[in-house]
């Protein structure tokens, strides 16, 4: 049961990402309904920000998820000197999208800063979704935590954010234990700061307002802020329904990507990898390579 759920919690993250790509960052609710995207499987991206894209492919923070992925496979334990320096030289070959995160880590580390503390001020929460490899790979709770901290700050060196990695992920691991999603998503809120706890407390006021509406209301942008609230919010309405929730965090427009890569690895951790799996799985173009890292 419990393998199911780490395969759950990280397959969750990968594929809500891979397909989110086809509408990410297009914040035209009304052109997204119109789309001729497939929402029963995966898409090229209609954003101009993924050039090198296609359907089946991750975006810019599921490469990175890889990327993780493949050093934790290897790696007793996350350290972020060793795993700085892959990120390091796979950044800087990197042709897909470099957002402003990554631009501002990766120069501070050229630069000589230490992985400690090159990250940047950003207040993106996409790292968030990125740190399902680490629970996926680390048994030991405590491990897991002092890990996700480091991984947050080796690209965003903010409270706010490490706040939001370690409330995620205890979320996370409560869902392996199979606690109430949306239970477990209010009680934990209060131990994690200002941020966290008014982004969850907006997300449970506007949680009887149709989706496109308070998605909008709570913002769709990058920014914790925004991004924090909607994902909360899109969890406790399409708690039970993996597919549903993807195509509602899709249409919704903005960062969808981010989203629903914490949804994907909350909702993976709750129910298991059997219960999440998609028919579209094996659209993904690494499939092979990370059904062979993840079994």
């Amino acid at each position: 049961m419990k393998k199911d759920k780490l395969k759950g919690l990280i397959w969750g993250s990968l594929l809500a990402d891979a397909y989110s790509l086809g509408g990410h960052w297009l914040y035209d609710q009304r052109e997204l309904e119109s789309s001729m995207l497939n929402f029963s499987g995966l898409n090229d991206p209609l954003c101009p920000y993924h050039p090198t894209k296609k359907a089946g492919d991750l975006t810019h923070y599921g490469d990175q998820s890889q990327w993780l992925l493949e050093y934790m496979n290897d790696a007793e334990i996350y350290d972020p000197f060793a795993f700085g320096k892959i990120w390091q030289d796979k950044m800087t070959e990197y042709t897909g999208y470099k957002d402003g995160a990554t631009t501002t880590s990766l120069a501070n580390m050229n630069a000589g800063t230490s992985f400690l503390a090159a990250g940047s001020d950003s207040q993106d929460l996409s790292i968030v979704g990125r740190h399902a490899a680490i629970i996926f790979s680390i048994e030991n709770v405590d491990d897991i935590i002092e890990s996700v901290k480091f991984h947050t700050c080796l690209t965003h060196m903010s409270k706010d954010m490490i706040d939001a990695s370690k409330y995620i992920t205890e979320v996370t691991l409560a869902m392996i234990h199979n606690l109430d999603v949306v239970t477990t998503i209010k009680e934990r809120a209060a131990f994690y700061g200002e941020t966290v706890n008014t982004a969850v407390n907006a997300a449970f006021e506007a949680k009887d307002i149709p989706t496109n509406e308070a998605i909008r209301a709570l913002g769709r942008t990058c920014d914790i802020k925004d991004a924090l609230a909607s994902t909360i919010y899109l969890l406790i309405n399409y708690y039970d329904d993996f597919e549903a929730l993807l195509k509602a965090n899709v249409l919704a427009g903005g960062d969808s990507a981010a989203r629903g890569m914490i949804a994907g690895m909350i909702l993976g951790a709750r129910y298991g990898f059997e219960a999440i799996k998609p028919s579209w799985i094996e659209e993904l173009n690494e499939y092979e390579k990370l059904n062979h890292l993840i079994d």
